[in-house]
């Protein structure tokens, strides 16, 4: 069979607000709601992983900027793996348990 190739392309954007602890996520007005499923589920992923009162100790926001992806190699799966990753970037942070890709048998996980 061979490799298997997948794209997929997430801009995020997290900032802190004043309010009540929680952070929102939302989507541009522009975003297709093709992949927002899957990028919803990859950037609550990272937000169950994350010291959350640290990072956003009154609150916060994630604006997902945009989704990007390709009619064959795209699907959910790969917009949550690749919002994850730009969650992470965009907080600066490195966790321990992150989202990973067998490239050798073309799996995603997300450790518990």
């Amino acid at each position: 069979m061979g490799p298997k190739g997948y794209f997929g392309q997430v801009t995020v954007e997290a900032e802190t607000v004043d309010g009540d602890g929680e952070v929102n996520v939302d989507f541009a007005p522009t975003i297709s709601k093709r992949w927002q499923s899957g990028a919803s589920f990859g950037i609550q992923y990272v937000l169950e992983h994350i010291a959350k009162r640290k990072l956003f100790p009154k609150g916060g926001r994630v604006h997902v900027l945009h989704i990007g992806g390709h009619e064959v190699d795209t699907n959910n799966v790969v917009i949550a793996f690749v919002a994850a990753h730009a969650l992470y970037k965009a907080l600066g942070v490195q966790p321990t348990k992150q989202p990973a890709f067998d490239k050798d048998t073309g799996t995603f996980s997300f450790p518990k």
